[in-house]
């Protein structure tokens, strides 16, 4: 079991560092637009949210809209990855020049900490389920964190699409039982069972 980063798993995969992946990408929602030439057991589909520890005061409304975003104080991604793709998507490879960026992160539990600790106030784009467990406190997020739907005017509206990736026709070449197979099998059954890997 080895973990890598999002912004260079893929490019593991295909060198074979790594012969199953567990992980997501952007999506237009409801588009069948998987990166590379994989084979692809979806999860789920699901958009983003807000997770805030901002006052109710400093943001008061259910929903950001597509204008609103680049005024309010966000945790992103120090470097690529799937939420750094949403925002290209919305606002262009420029897009930190047009958004207020309060501080960068290298993953979620940093931004979790900075914001439960109070170092940092803004919001973080973040899977609805990821929000959802930190508010819950099934994620160290803590009290105080609150989730801000995005408006429907995002344009393209856009999914997290999370799943199992291999390497296309790769499983063939082995019996099952092989450990790439067995692996596949197991997410297989997860999938199959209506509940896969909740957090």
């Amino acid at each position: 079991m080895l973990h890598v980063r999002t912004k260079d798993s893929f490019a593991r995969l295909d060198a074979k560092e790594i012969d199953l992946l567990c992980g997501g990408f952007a999506s237009v929602a409801g588009a069948d637009d998987i990166p590379g030439d994989y084979e692809f057991l979806p999860w789920r589909r699901e958009g983003l949210v807000l997770l805030t520890n901002l006052p109710k005061r400093e943001l008061p409304v259910p929903a950001v809209s597509v204008g609103r975003l680049p005024g309010i104080p966000l945790i992103v991604p120090a470097v690529g990855g799937v939420i750094v793709d949403f925002l290209r998507r919305w606002y262009g490879s420029d897009f930190r020049s047009r958004l207020t960026i309060v501080a960068t992160i290298d993953d979620i539990y940093y931004g979790l900490a900075l914001m439960r600790s109070q170092m940092a106030y803004g919001c973080m784009l973040t899977s609805a389920d990821i929000a959802q467990a930190a508010v819950e406190g099934r994620l160290p997020g803590g009290p105080g964190l609150r989730l801000v739907d995005l408006g429907p005017d995002f344009d393209p509206m856009m999914e997290l699409v999370t799943g199992t990736f291999a390497r296309r026709a790769e499983r063939g070449v082995f019996g099952q039982s092989h450990p790439l197979n067995m692996l596949w099998q197991a997410f297989a059954d997860e999938v199959a069972s209506g509940a896969p890997y909740s957090l």
